[in-house]
């Protein structure tokens, strides 16, 4: 690109210099032919004056005919010159129509140009950005920090299915990530953001108490299991513990993976008044109906 503009530089140039000398000649043409038709009707008014005395004896034939061919000489001049400066002016123009048009090619090529690189930009850009997302899915990470248990796939090059159990890991975090099963008829009243308490089957609750924890996030949609001839449907919950010391003994026991765990999700606030009454508000919402 910038040898292409450097040539294009050379040869406007070029052109320019050509126009202006062209200018410079048509300048110069044009005095010279002031001065010869000053002189024409100079010589032509000296022979208008020297044919009488011709004719009279006084002046003789010879100088008659010096005056006439000094006329007809500057008259050849003058023609010479008024058709040169036509010619001279066309090739100005020329110069000028050769610099715009080398201009316009130039823009053209340029524009040409950056429009294939923009189209090669923009495919090299389609096709790094797929690498990239193939590089990332080549990685595999795991949603806390700690040590390797067990690995489910230890051959290499081998295909991992959607929802296949990759490897156990020990988390290492002060905090624990959960997942727990809600029944369809109760993710309606669950969302991110509320508090709940995790139960650990293993230490009794009455004892150790539980871990502070909050939800992190749930399932679009439901997962279905078959057990024998029974299908169970179910929301996943991810809880994750604010930390790994029990609320009632500030203990912190180890965990591992495999625990059991119960899962308490505080959905709302309800006063020992009208959870004594909810039963007979119900009854009441549900009296006079029939199928």
């Amino acid at each position: 690109m910038v040898n292409r503009q450097q040539e294009l530089e050379t040869a406007l140039a070029v052109l320019r210099d050509q126009a202006q000398q062209r200018q410079q000649e048509v300048s110069e043409k044009r005095a010279r032919l002031k001065q010869l038709e000053e002189s024409y009707n100079l010589v032509s008014q000296e022979l208008k004056m020297s044919k009488p005395l011709a004719a009279q004896g006084v002046m003789s034939d010879v100088e008659i005919l010096r005056l006439e061919r000094q006329l007809s000489d500057v008259k050849g001049e003058m023609d010479e010159a008024r058709l040169a400066i036509p010619r001279l002016e066309q090739a100005i123009a020329e110069a000028k129509s050769k610099i715009s048009a080398s201009i316009a090619k130039f823009r053209s090529d340029a524009s040409n140009d950056l429009n294939a690189a923009r189209a090669e930009l923009a495919s090299t850009s389609a096709t790094s950005i797929a690498a990239v997302d193939r590089l990332t899915r080549t990685e595999v990470r795991a949603p806390v920090t700690g040590f390797i248990k067990q690995l489910k796939v230890t051959t290499v090059g081998g295909v991992i299915q959607p929802g296949m159990e990759v490897m156990e890991i020990v988390p290492l975090e002060d905090t624990l990530l959960i997942e727990t099963k809600i029944r369809p008829s109760d993710v309606g009243f669950i969302r991110p953001g509320q508090e709940a308490t995790v139960k650990i089957t293993a230490y009794d609750f009455s004892i150790f108490g539980g871990l502070d924890a909050e939800v992190e996030n749930i399932t679009a949609d439901t997962i279905t299991t078959e057990k024998g001839d029974k299908s169970e449907s179910f929301y996943l919950v991810r809880v994750r513990t604010k930390s790994t010391t029990f609320s009632a003994s500030k203990k912190k026991l180890p965990i591992m993976p495999g625990m059991m765990a119960t899962v308490h999700i505080r959905t709302g606030k309800k006063t020992i008044l009208q959870y004594l009454l909810k039963p007979i508000i119900k009854a009441k919402s549900d009296a006079l109906r029939e199928r």
